[in-house]
Parts: C-alpha cells; sequence; structure tokens
C-alpha cells in the first residue's frame, strides 16, 4: 500500500495507525464489505439522518432514494440564504461544541440525529419557523461563528 502523506487530521478524523489493522483503535471493515452493507441497507429501505448526506452519498457514488434522507443541512435552511454549518447549529440549538479539534464522524451523526428530533420537537409545537429565523438571525449577528471554549 502506499504511504499516506498527510491525514488531513482536522478534516478525516485519522491519525497515523488508523488504518493499520495491527494497530487502529477502531474496527476495521474492507471498502467493498462497506458498500456492500450500505447497499443492504438503502434496499431494505432505511432512512438516513446526516448534516450533508447528499453530498457524502454523491462522492462515494451510491444513489439513495430522497425519501429515504432526512438531511438536517437541509431541514435547517431558508431558501436563498446560506446553509448552516453542523457545528453552528450543535452550539446554538444543543449547547455543544463540537467539532474543537478534530472531526469526528461518529459526533457528527449523533449531533445530526440529535438536531432532527429537535426539529420533530419543534415541529409538533408549531414553533419550528420561528426558531429557523432566530438561528439565522443570531448567525448573522455573531458572523456564523462559534466561540472559543
Amino acid at each position: 500500500p502506499e504511504q499516506v502523506m498527510d491525514y488531513l487530521t482536522r478534516f478525516s478524523g485519522l491519525v497515523h495507525g488508523d488504518l493499520d489493522p495491527t494497530t487502529s483503535p477502531h474496527h476495521l471493515i474492507p471498502l467493498k464489505r462497506s458498500y456492500t452493507k450500505l447497499r443492504f441497507l438503502v434496499d431494505r429501505g432505511y432512512t438516513f439522518v446526516g448534516h450533508g448526506l447528499n453530498n457524502d452519498f454523491r462522492i462515494i457514488n451510491i444513489y439513495v432514494p430522497p425519501e429515504q434522507i432526512v438531511d438536517t443541512v437541509n431541514l435547517y435552511h431558508l431558501p436563498n440564504r446560506r446553509k448552516i454549518a453542523l457545528r453552528f447549529l450543535s452550539y446554538l440549538l444543543l449547547g455543544q461544541n463540537i467539532q474543537a479539534d478534530i472531526h469526528d464522524s461518529i459526533e457528527d451523526a449523533r449531533t445530526a440525529l440529535l438536531l432532527y428530533q429537535y426539529y420533530q420537537k419543534l415541529t409538533a409545537e408549531g414553533r419550528f419557523e420561528d426558531e429557523l429565523e432566530r438561528i439565522y438571525e443570531e448567525g448573522t449577528r455573531c458572523g456564523w461563528q462559534v466561540p472559543d471554549p
């Protein structure tokens, strides 16, 4: 295998040793097996919840029917306005400071699920539209930046 020169840890979350089955603290599976599992879940009609999923599925070249995707980047979006980062939504709505050092895909997935559940709660209470306006107002006020802890 080729030697990795830069893991881009801030974005990938990977560090030296993560991809080596003899030293990785993670459960590693072959790429083909992960594609097979994903295809199984799609074919069984499972719903995928995440932030920016459409882009993720496009990058890995797999088609997932739109009715099987709940993408929080689209839920928390007003037409003709900017898309809101997961980190900002997490900070503002959940009081969580995620992605502070390196990318953690498990943390991102859990956060997207919590944001979806919060969306469902606000929608059931008839408060979602007002809250979305508040998010955009607050984002504009602070330049869409999460304050340092």
